[in-house]
């Protein structure tokens, strides 16, 4: 029995049913709900506003009382003078503060009727406290028009503000509602640029096994050993040439070790002439190795009598085999460079030839233009990875900004009295 009473009281009211409104529709219900809040604030600021008038008037009648008034008679001579020295001024004030026209706009208008409030309460406080005994009754006057002012007044606060409140409710749906439309549009335009990207890497995608299908294609051809065979040459001929240079530099360095030894030597024996003689021969052999076969190997010959003299007279010693085998004879030195330089400009002839060779070989040539459209392919896939990546980061973002706006949009509208469909930003 008990429970059945508990039940029946903690029954509660069927909620009353919202309307439904569309998302599209909502910017149109906002106007109409501006509209009403100001038809209400209206309706509950009229009686107030009426009042508020009505005060007024009597204020600015009690005014223009005292600019007639005689004033009291049993008042001091000097208080007297001074209030009625501080009267014009008063209501001067007084007028011009009066004066201020009062918008029908209600909300401009409450602000009008305090500042006009508060202007009154200063100058009564300021220039009037001087009139009371002079002007009594009109003072009296004056102050219970500024009290019905204020009584007047104070209802349209709390108006005021509940309109304020609900206009800025107002301004919040509409600034959510174009906040959601703006991330749609922009949604729409990243997941347009996203898939576009997406297209163009698959079409890059294809073109790039295409390539690749053709470079190995032509990998297969049998015109494509040819090429390998002539590479393999170039390579040895490179080789070739590396040695030449490694057995350049190595009798250049002999052959420097000992040529600075007879210098010195030979500048004790025979002075600054002989000195001169082997300078030049150790710039020529500390310099880069002549195209001219007898450059090198011409200076040397002029200088190998002089030195073998040297050796001869065991004024200078060779210490190894690799001095003894060049100075043993004028003539091995000078034969040893002239076979280098030989050597080299043989070898280079070669490749320079096998280099134009192969670079007019039909197979290179196409292997080039696929291995550079290949590149090309795959420096636009990484360019335009990279943007449908960034694309895809920016839905991510607006999917969650567009989550929480919508949540937003969801609590404020659940104090109004309709029910709006938001869309999904991904349709299902």
């Amino acid at each position: 029995m008990f429970k059945r009473i508990r039940d029946l009281f903690g029954r509660t009211e069927p909620q009353k049913e919202r309307p439904g409104l569309s998302f599209d529709d909502l910017p149109s219900w906002l106007d109409a709900r501006e509209e009403e809040i100001r038809d209400n604030l209206s309706d509950a600021t009229a009686s107030s506003r009426e009042a508020i008038n009505a005060a007024l008037e009597r204020l600015g009648e009690a005014i223009n009382r005292m600019e007639e008034a005689e004033g009291a008679e049993k008042v001091h001579p000097r208080l007297r003078d001074i209030s009625r020295k501080a009267l014009p001024q008063f209501t001067k004030s007084m007028t011009q503060i009066l004066s201020r026209d009062l918008s029908g706009d209600p909300e401009a208008f409450y602000a009008t009727a305090t500042d006009i409030l508060k202007s009154a309460l200063k100058t009564v406080k300021g220039q009037g406290k001087y009139l009371s005994s002079l002007y009594p009754d009109e003072m009296k006057d004056v102050r219970a028009a500024i009290r019905d002012l204020g009584r007047a007044i104070n209802p349209m606060t709390e108006a005021v503000a509940q309109a304020q409140n609900d206009r800025q409710q107002v301004e919040g749906i509409r600034e959510l509602h174009g906040s959601l439309i703006r991330i749609r549009e922009e949604y729409t335009a990243t997941s347009g640029q996203a898939q576009d990207y997406a297209a163009t890497l698959e079409e890059v995608g294809d073109e790039i096994q295409r390539v690749e299908d053709d470079l190995a294609a032509l990998r297969l051809r049998p015109e494509y050993a040819r090429k390998k065979e002539t590479l393999e040459r170039i390579q040895e001929l490179d080789d070739a040439e590396q040695e030449v240079k490694r057995q350049a530099t190595s009798i250049r360095t002999t052959a420097l070790h000992v040529f600075r030894k007879a210098g010195k030597v030979a500048t004790k024996v025979g002075g600054d002439a002989a000195a001169a003689d082997f300078d030049r021969v150790l710039d020529a052999y500390a310099s880069p190795l002549p195209e001219n076969e007898d450059g090198l190997a011409g200076l040397t010959e002029l200088m190998m009598p002089t030195t073998l003299t040297l050796i001869q007279q065991g004024d200078l010693v060779l210490k190894n085999q690799e001095e003894i085998a060049l100075f043993s004879d004028p003539d091995t030195l000078p034969a040893e460079l002239r076979e280098i330089v030989h050597r080299r400009k043989e070898i280079q002839g070669q490749y320079a030839a096998l280099q134009e060779t192969y670079a007019s070989l039909p197979i290179v040539i196409e292997e080039e233009r696929l291995t550079t459209h290949l590149s090309e392919l795959q420096r636009e896939r990484e360019v335009k990875g990279g943007a449908r990546d960034r694309a895809e980061s920016q839905q991510e973002i607006l999917e969650t900004s567009y989550a929480g706006e919508r949540e937003k949009l969801h609590s404020v509208l659940a104090d109004q009295e309709v029910e709006v469909d938001i869309p999904d930003l991904i349709p299902s």
